[in-house]
């Protein structure tokens, strides 16, 4: 299995993996040509998809939640936008119960470094964005070992944090250029507007409407909307800072394209101490392959590979598969080099490879 741009999708590939749209499955496994649908998945804003070829049909990708369990949250808080926008009752016991199982879900995944790559669509962002966040903060949550409790907590937070968006107007929402000063304000007022509409619903923790409140903090004292410095932030709220950014910066978005996992781990390694709290920074980093398996990536030697497997604790070093020679020819047999035992070659970057 591996990851390709859908554009450059052609009449040899297979669908690896079933593509979701809103509440239904658009394109299941093994689908019969594919190709065909290429220029609908484009229109659907859905710029990558798993395929299975020669190259890559032994390797394997563990994601971090099944695709039916992020569907059900992508269906739940959407659900839950759609009733505060039209002034309904929330169900709250329907949040904790999803929450629930969500914990209970990465709980039980022994896999040591689980591949955080997700099929986004331009349209369904904010309720991608929702789920991914609680996924990735309840990751962290695992390995600082937080109990179930807590986890629940910090999940709920983590699912809602961008609830107060809701009465933000849509287009400056998805503006494709630079905020004026004005919108600035709006956009900052949010994490306001999350915590006073969740406030007065008793069955949500005071914990998780910190969370709600504080995920733009900064450990500087530079975030908003109260300025808070270092411990004046609540840990939960510290975690959904970076696992908000962290996703928001690998999705595509209206006015820029997604950054690669390598390009944004080095964004949040430089702000450090700044934004983010290092503590927190160093643990998530532990479960993030900088080139997760299935991407394919330039060497050092010019020729093209995809990445097969993962060596613990040297995420930079990876096991490849070289399938494309240093001027771009498919090789007739492609081989396999441990960049953890051959010292001279090196990753130079993920590239969007090219049939």
């Amino acid at each position: 299995m591996r990851l390709v741009r859908t554009k450059d999708i052609n009449s040899k590939m297979k669908l690896a993996k079933p593509i979701y749209h809103q509440k239904n499955i658009l394109l299941n496994t093994n689908c019969k040509n594919l190709y065909k649908y290429k220029k609908r998945l484009l229109e659907l804003g859905i710029n990558s998809v798993y395929i299975e070829d020669k190259i890559s049909e032994d390797i394997t990708i563990s994601t971090l939640i099944t695709e039916e369990t992020k569907l059900k949250g992508k269906n739940m808080i959407r659900k839950v936008f759609r009733d505060i926008s039209t002034d309904q009752h929330i169900n709250i016991n329907q949040i904790n119960k999803f929450i629930e199982e969500l914990t209970w879900e990465i709980l039980n995944n022994q896999e040591v470094l689980t591949s955080l790559i997700d099929i986004k669509s331009y349209d369904s962002y904010t309720f991608d964005h929702s789920v991914n966040v609680a996924a990735l903060s309840l990751l962290i949550g695992k390995l600082l070992n937080y109990n179930k409790a807590q986890l629940i907590k910090l999940g709920v937070g983590a699912i809602l944090h961008d609830i107060g968006k809701i009465t933000i107007p849509k287009d400056i929402l998805n503006k494709t250029t630079k905020l004026n000063n004005s919108e600035f304000k709006a956009i900052k007022e949010h994490p306001n507007l999350g915590y006073n509409s969740m406030k007065n619903h008793y069955k949500i923790s005071p914990l998780s409407r910190i969370v709600i409140l504080s995920h733009h903090e900064k450990v500087d004292g530079s975030g908003y909307p109260k300025g808070l410095v270092g411990d004046e932030i609540h840990e939960f709220a510290k975690i959904v800072a970076l696992t908000d950014v962290f996703d928001a910066l690998t999705s595509d978005r209206c006015y820029r394209k997604k950054w690669s996992t390598n390009k944004t781990i080095d964004f949040l390694i430089a702000n450090a101490n700044s934004h983010f709290d290092i503590n927190i920074l160093n643990t998530f980093i532990q479960k993030v392959p900088l080139y997760p398996n299935g991407t394919s990536v330039r060497l050092s030697t010019g020729a093209i590979a995809v990445v097969k497997e993962q060596n613990n604790s040297f995420p930079l070093r990876p096991i490849v598969r070289v399938f494309k020679d240093e001027l771009g020819n498919n090789l007739e047999k492609s081989y396999t080099v441990n960049l953890l035992e051959v010292k001279n070659i090196t990753i130079i970057d993920e590239i969007d490879e090219i049939e």
